[in-house]
């Protein structure tokens, strides 16, 4: 069973509870993203996804969503604020 994943960010990795990563995964799917929520389906223990440019927008605005819906204190200790804030840098120009 995966306990952590971890997500490369520019020079930020991101480690997402395996509950966040299953939860991430189901936002992905429902926003018709199924190849980036494939990459986190056989993700193996200590492994690091490593996202493409072409990526990070649209998971960064899946994310913005989730924490925009549930709220950062829900999502504290889940690795979501870690992911969005190396989505938001690596995407510095467009803030």
């Amino acid at each position: 069973m995966i306990l952590v994943v971890s997500i490369q960010t520019g020079s930020n990795v991101a480690q997402l509870t395996d509950e966040a990563s299953q939860q991430l995964r189901g936002r992905l799917l429902a926003a018709g993203l199924e190849s980036l929520s494939d990459q986190f389906a056989d993700v193996e223990l200590g492994a690091i996804i490593r996202l493409d440019q072409a990526d990070k927008r649209p998971l960064f605005d899946v994310v913005e969503l989730w924490v925009g819906r549930t709220g950062e204190e829900q999502l504290s200790s889940t690795g979501i604020l870690q992911l969005r804030e190396g989505l938001r840098s690596d995407l510095g120009d467009g803030f």
